[in-house]
């Protein structure tokens, strides 16, 4: 049974996607991954391996359907006097070993496997999804901050004209301002292009159309935000593809035995009905009727599937050792992961508790200096160049910071999603979850 707590995210992503049909869709964060989640055609597409796998599983460890045999003899080519022999038997293969139980077990597996496989797509596709998002709003972000500064890139190339006219100025004054005008007003159609870019990137993860309306509601800062509460919270750590590669390792285990139980294909037993008709002088053809049972046996004398065997082993101890290496990869991405986001959050800090007061101080002695005619426009041109770039860099910094706690999330595998259980009855393995 679904949770709940699934159940209306599934239906808060299925209005998502109806309102997405007529006015634009104003997506946060997690709308945007509950839509992808959701919609997205090539997940879709991967979840049909669950059915798959259910498939094997119900084709695995069937009994083969039995024989129905018939045998007749005549003597017509002696000189048909009569005689003839006509039986009818029915047949059924049974195994020796727990072949068909290990069959079903290795189907079983599978199904699990399939489910993992799933999953693992759905946290990376999360982590594609979050990521567009956020450079998305850094790409609006920086925008904003190029319109700006070309907006007062453009009074000064006005004020530069006025001190020409007036015989104040220079003509150096006046082409530096119309040059730093240009070059905010392209940089600020790059930043609308990359946002364009990110935005139809993240419509094929939402499985939307290009020409469908689409709004992030969600700042960048807001953005960080929940990324930074969401890193901070205690979860358990749950990488689906590590728990597809224990898997993987019991599947191996499970081959081993059923290649060993393969040396023994199994007892044929039947039973037979045998009506014979020959001459008895001088009473003429006499019939008999005769019931029995047939078992046949197969011995291994030459076939032991040792080769199998040893092949399926060899298989397994490269399933157990690729585990231990991604468990070892794993461990090392998460550290490095989380490393990286103490080092962006640490530069992001500084820059909002230092450097930007002292920007905007500086901003507001300059302009005032250049008001009471203290300060040149050349001055005050190349200190608002400078607040434009840092402004700039500062998206720069927390687009970073952004994507290095999806990192995280991603190597932890703690976004809420990957806790969803499973659709299985009872478990096929011991989880192993860390906190991340």
């Amino acid at each position: 049974m679904k949770q709940p707590s699934t159940f209306w995210k599934t239906v808060a992503a299925l209005c998502v996607l109806a309102a997405s049909h007529g006015a634009a869709a104003d997506l946060s964060l997690h709308g945007a991954v509950n839509t992808a989640l959701m919609n997205n055609r090539d997940l879709a597409a991967a979840r049909h391996v669950v059915g798959q796998a259910h498939g094997r599983l119900r084709q695995a460890g069937l009994l083969p359907n039995p024989e129905v045999e018939f045998n007749g003899y005549s003597d017509f080519v002696s000189g048909s006097e009569g005689e003839g022999v006509f039986v009818i038997g029915l047949h059924q293969w049974f195994p020796l070993t727990s072949r068909l139980g290990l069959a079903r077990q290795v189907a079983r597996v599978d199904v699990a496997m399939a489910l993992r496989e799933v999953r693992n797509c759905e946290r990376l596709l999360i982590a594609d999804v979050q990521k567009l998002y956020a450079r998305a709003q850094a790409a609006r972000r920086r925008e904003r901050s190029s319109a700006q500064a070309r907006s007062d890139s453009s009074d000064l190339v006005s004020l530069a004209g006025e001190r020409l006219a007036s015989g104040q100025g220079s003509l150096a004054e006046s082409a530096l301002a119309r040059v730093d005008e240009q070059r905010w007003g392209n940089a600020a159609n790059v930043a609308a292009t990359q946002a364009e870019k990110y935005l139809l990137e993240m419509k094929t993860a939402l499985g939307l159309a290009a020409d469908a309306p689409l709004a992030l509601s969600q700042s960048l800062e807001s953005v960080v935000g929940e990324l930074c509460a969401q890193a901070r919270s205690e979860r358990l750590f749950s990488r689906p593809d590590m728990e597809l590669a224990m898997l993987a390792a019991d599947k191996s285990s499970a081959e081993v035995a059923l290649a060993r139980a393969g040396a023994w294909e199994g007892v044929r037993l039947g039973i037979e009905y045998m009506q014979d008709r020959s001459l008895d002088q001088p009473g003429g053809i006499s019939t008999g009727d005769f019931l029995g049972v047939k078992v046949t046996l197969p011995l291994p004398a030459w076939d032991r599937k040792e080769g199998e065997t040893q092949e399926r082993q060899a298989a397994a101890e490269a399933k157990a050792a690729q585990w231990r290496a991604l468990e070892l990869e794993v461990a090392n991405n998460i550290a490095a992961a989380r490393q990286q986001a103490a080092l962006f959050e640490k530069q992001w800090a500084r820059y909002r508790e230092t450097t930007e007061p002292l920007v905007d101080a500086g901003s507001r002695e300059i302009s005032q200096g250049f008001s009471e005619g203290r300060v040149d426009a050349r001055d005050l041109l190349m200190v608002r160049a400078q607040n434009a770039s840092l402004r700039v860099e500062s998206t720069a910094m927390l687009e970073n910071l952004a994507l290095a706690l999806i990192d995280l999330e991603a190597a932890a595998g703690s976004h809420p999603a990957m806790s969803a259980p499973y659709l299985e009855v009872v478990p096929l393995h011991r989880k192993k979850k860390t906190k991340s």
